[in-house]
């Protein structure tokens, strides 16, 4: 099911799930971003081992080309439009329950990560729930993909040969 035409059959817009582009939205991404870097060195502080190094991610391990680009433009708005600023807008409306929305939203997204192991997989859902709490405070998905963004496209400059 396409989730933009579920959400247009259900009388809202993009601008319903958080999908509306403000100047402050970068300010807010890069703010954003350093509070998850700053999250992620607390969590190597109290356990070295959330600096495991990712599984299974060899497909990612190849040469930067147009296709691999494009992959990794894409990819957060997908993820993050759908899991997230949609997830936790339909769980708000059907359960009424801010606080289960966002772990339904982090649950989800965390899970499809567990191929990368369970250590990474958990730093993920940390750096997920944080995505989540600033969505549901906000209702602004635009700093979210753009965090998830720079940090697919920082993991491609890592693992690109």
């Amino acid at each position: 099911v396409n989730w933009s035409v579920v959400v247009k059959k259900q009388g809202r817009d993009y601008k319903d799930i958080g999908f509306e582009f403000r100047k402050s939205d970068v300010l807010h991404g890069i703010l954003l971003f350093f509070g998850i870097y700053i999250i992620y060195i607390i969590a190597l502080a109290i356990s070295p081992n959330f600096g495991q190094t990712p599984k299974n991610i060899d497909f990612l391990k190849t040469n930067v080309s147009i296709f691999y680009l494009l992959f990794i433009i894409i990819n957060p708005f997908f993820e993050e439009l759908i899991v997230r600023a949609y997830a936790i807008t339909e769980a708000k409306y059907l359960l009424k329950n801010e606080e289960i929305s966002v772990l339904i939203s982090t649950v989800i997204q965390t899970s499809y990560h567990l191929y990368q192991g369970l250590i990474p997989a958990l730093y993920a859902g940390i750096m997920f729930f944080a995505f989540s709490i600033y969505f549901v405070k906000s209702m602004r998905i635009i700093p979210v993909i753009i965090v998830h963004l720079l940090f697919d496209f920082i993991t491609m400059l890592e693992l690109s040969k």
